[in-house]
């Protein structure tokens, strides 16, 4: 039997999943990053315009803030997490 039909050991599983997990963060995080450009731009822009920031304004503004820092926050999450699976992997690995 060959080498590539030997069925797969529980942690060459999770090696896998993790790859997939971490190929979907990344793609998660560019769109992520598209997004904070184009706030940032906006932001820019207002604030060239000072009058324009009204009380409406300066809630969404806000609100943009706070959910632009839960989203870094859950990425940090995220990797953290990722980062200790792997670890527990590469253990298991090496012993």
């Amino acid at each position: 039997m060959s080498e590539s039909n030997l069925p797969l050991t529980e942690d060459a599983i999770k090696r896998e999943q993790l790859s997939s997990d971490f190929a979907n963060l990344s793609e998660d995080f560019d769109k992520f990053s598209e997004e904070c450009a184009f706030l940032f731009d906006a932001f820019s822009a207002v604030t060239r315009e000072p009058e324009c920031i009204t009380e409406h304004t300066s809630e969404g503004i806000r609100h943009l803030c706070y959910w632009l820092k839960y989203q870094v926050i859950g990425y940090r999450e995220k990797i953290g997490e990722m980062q200790e699976s792997w670890r527990v992997l590469s253990r298991k690995k090496s012993c």
